[in-house]
C-alpha cells in the first residue's frame, strides 16, 4: 500500500493544460502511507477513501487519469466527481499542485539550508502545501524558516520562525498525530526526536498569498545532527493560465 501510494500518480489537464502531477498519497495529504485525518481541503479515512474538496475551475476542458508507474497492479475505486457550472473570465484561475522529491540530502547539524517548494512565474496565489519526509536520525529536524518571495522581492516578505511553527505544533515537534481545519499531522512518527517517517499540512483558507507576477516558496532545512533527510513537498496553487513553475513531472523519483 505504500508504495502503491507513491508510485500511483494523478494528473489533472484543464483546457488542455497540465497543472497537476502528483503521487496520490501525498495529493491527499497522507504521505508515504494511509494515514487517516481530515482538513478543510482534504480528508483520509479509515476505510482507504480520500477525499479532496479544492474548488478547480477549467473554461473548456478537463482531463483527469491515474498513472500506475509500479510494476505491481493497482486497483482504485473512483467513487464520485462533482462538478457545477462555472462562469469562466478575467479572474478565473486553474488549480495546480506540484510535487518534488528531494532524496538523501546531505544535512550539516546547525547549518541550514534552503529547500525550494516551487518557483512560480505569473498570476495566482497560494493556497497550501504538504511535506512528507524522513529523518534519519533520532534528532529533531524542523527548525528552518519559511521564507516566501512575492512578486521578484529581494527580502521575503514571509518569513518564519520555524517549520514546526509553519505547520502549527511549535517547539521542538509534537510526537503524536493531531489534525485541524489548516494544520495536520497525519503521520507523527518524525516529530520531536524521533528518527523515521513524517507528514505535515497546511491549508490557507484565510491566509492565501497572493502573486500578481511570481512567487518562490522556500523552506529552510535546519536539523540538530549530521545526517540525511529524504524530502518531498507538494505545493498548491491557483494561476491563470500560461503560469509556469520549476517543478516538472518526474516519475523515476515516484
Amino acid at each position: 500500500m505504500d508504495q502503491a501510494l507513491r508510485s500511483t500518480v494523478l494528473k489533472i489537464d484543464f483546457d488542455g493544460e497540465q497543472t497537476v502531477w502528483c503521487p496520490v498519497g501525498d495529493f491527499f495529504g497522507s504521505g508515504f502511507g494511509l494515514n487517516p485525518y481530515r482538513s478543510w481541503q482534504m480528508r483520509v479515512l479509515e476505510d482507504g477513501s480520500m477525499i479532496c474538496n479544492w474548488v478547480m475551475p477549467f473554461e473548456k476542458s478537463c482531463e483527469l487519469s491515474v498513472e500506475n508507474l509500479s510494476d505491481k497492479p493497482v486497483h482504485l475505486d473512483l467513487a464520485e466527481v462533482r462538478w457545477g457550472p462555472w462562469k469562466w473570465d478575467e479572474r478565473s484561475m486553474h488549480f495546480n499542485a506540484l510535487w518534488r522529491q528531494y532524496s538523501h540530502v546531505k544535512v550539516a547539524a546547525r547549518q541550514g539550508q534552503d529547500m525550494n517548494y516551487a518557483t512560480i512565474t505569473g498570476r495566482g496565489k497560494l493556497v497550501g502545501d504538504s511535506l512528507a519526509l524522513f529523518n534519519c536520525a533520532p534528532a529533531w529536524w524542523g527548525e528552518g524558516d519559511e521564507k516566501i518571495f512575492v512578486d521578484g522581492e529581494a527580502f521575503p516578505s514571509t518569513f518564519g520562525t520555524g517549520t514546526e511553527d509553519y505547520y502549527g505544533y511549535s517547539f521542538g515537534g509534537s510526537s503524536v498525530f493531531y489534525e485541524g481545519p489548516f494544520h495536520a499531522q497525519p503521520e507523527p512518527a518524525a516529530s520531536h526526536n524521533e528518527s523515521g517517517r513524517g507528514t505535515n499540512l497546511r491549508v490557507r483558507a484565510l491566509d492565501a498569498i497572493p502573486f500578481a507576477k511570481s512567487l518562490k516558496f522556500d523552506m529552510e532545512l535546519w536539523h540538530w545532527q549530521n545526517t540525511y533527510m529524504h524530502f518531498s513537498p507538494t505545493t498548491f496553487f491557483y494561476a491563470r493560465p500560461g503560469a509556469r513553475s520549476n517543478v516538472k513531472p518526474s516519475p523515476e523519483d515516484a
